[in-house]
């Protein structure tokens, strides 16, 4: 049979109906006061006088928390069970809701502050760690460890000691598993190999060889192109090279050609064959070193001679050859020019190289300024011709 409804059950469900409608607005305005924005500043038409209000409570409120309480609290906020912790903040956060300037926002950071100092050591109170006293401890330690010998002597007995205390150091807590003590197998250092990047090389490449693309045939021209500026860098470094021993083989001849004159003008001086002897290598020795600038430098390109003097840089380096400013006292002694002069080193020679570097500043400028100075008409180096770059037709 069809179930009937009665007048009663229609009102149930009118009831039930309005209830869920009434929930939903409550729920509505809830959410439009979480979404209601504050305006702060001179937006919240906050007088000053209001402010010094708020001012003047957040103080009150500040000398009440750093007391310890009101006049009807016992324990102070500190205290676990006065329940002045809970009040002095919700006191804060009441003023919190009228701070709309950053000077108010202040004071309630600093009451907050407070606060927190307060509950920590309220913490502390709750959480009773065991103190000790250390002079205390001390003394009983000294009366029980203390040991008298039949002669009646006394002395600190730190054997029996270190036997009571060394029952808690063996001791092992229970359900815990962990490595105790040295491992079984023994230990074999691992042997290094050496490492063999050349022949890893040439298998890498006889592996891409044989998969190699269209597309990888230009990578491998510049591949190729870069090992060929390499080895320019360093074909120059080798002339540069060979031409510092050429250009000293030369100075050295030359110093013998004019060592007559300079002896006969030591031998006004000094009679003694020793020492003119002597005086004789030192002036064949200064007056073979070649001039740098009239080596180094081109007269007719400024990037040319960056190269010379940077290329040369790695033969000092290496050590093979040298460098060094030419003092004024040498030069009116020898009659040479003053100046930086370079010179070879052979190998097996004796001569200390010294772990330096120097920075260069040269511009062009300075560079036409030297050539100037020093007479460089030519340079020693070999001038390289820069290929011109062939016309486009577009």
């Amino acid at each position: 049979m069809p179930k009937r409804y009665n007048d009663d059950d229609e009102v149930d469900g009118i009831e039930e109906a309005e209830g869920d409608y009434e929930d939903e607005q409550v729920d509505r305005e809830r959410k439009k006061k979480k979404k209601k924005k504050v305006k702060i500043m001179g937006y919240s038409n906050q007088t000053e006088a209001d402010r010094r209000v708020l001012r003047q409570k957040q103080r009150e409120l500040q000398q009440d928390i750093a007391i310890g309480g009101g006049e009807s609290s016992s324990g102070g906020v500190e205290d676990p069970n006065s329940g002045e912790l809970e009040r002095v903040r919700e006191k804060n956060n009441e003023l919190w809701n009228e701070v709309r300037y950053t000077r108010e926002a202040v004071l309630d950071s600093e009451n907050m502050d407070l606060i927190t100092s307060k509950a920590a050591r309220q913490v502390e109170r709750i959480v009773q760690v065991p103190r000790y006293d250390a002079i205390r401890l001390a003394q009983i330690l000294s009366k029980k460890a203390t040991v008298r010998t039949p002669s009646g002597a006394t002395y600190f007995g730190w054997q029996g000691l270190g036997f009571q205390v060394g029952v808690c150091f063996n001791s092992l807590p229970t359900h815990v598993s962990f490595l105790n003590g040295p491992l079984g197998a023994s230990y074999q250092p691992k042997e290094r190999q050496k490492p063999e990047r050349r022949a890893r090389q040439k298998v890498e490449e006889e592996d891409d060889a044989e998969d190699e693309q269209p597309d990888d045939a230009d990578q491998a021209k510049k591949k190729e192109s870069d090992g060929n500026e390499l080895s320019a860098v360093e074909k120059h470094i080798s002339i540069i090279s060979s031409t510092l021993k050429k250009r000293y083989n030369e100075e050295v001849e030359a110093a013998y050609a004019r060592k007559a004159e300079y002896i006969e003008r030591v031998k006004q001086d000094d009679d003694e064959e020793k020492s003119i002897l002597k005086k004789e290598k030192l002036f064949v020795r200064a007056a073979a070193k070649v001039d740098a600038v009239k080596y180094l430098f081109n007269p007719h390109s400024f990037t040319q001679t960056v190269e010379n003097i940077f290329h040369f840089s790695f033969l000092v380096k290496n050590g093979v050859a040298g460098i060094k400013v030419r003092a004024t006292e040498e030069s009116e002694e020898y009659g040479l020019p003053p100046g930086p002069v370079i010179m070879p080193i052979e190998e097996g020679s004796g001569h200390t190289r010294y772990p330096t570097q120097a920075i260069v500043s040269l511009n062009m400028k300075d560079w036409k300024d030297m050539c100037k100075a020093f007479s460089v008409t030519e340079s020693d180096i070999p001038n390289r011709r820069t290929p011109k770059k062939k016309d486009r037709n577009y």
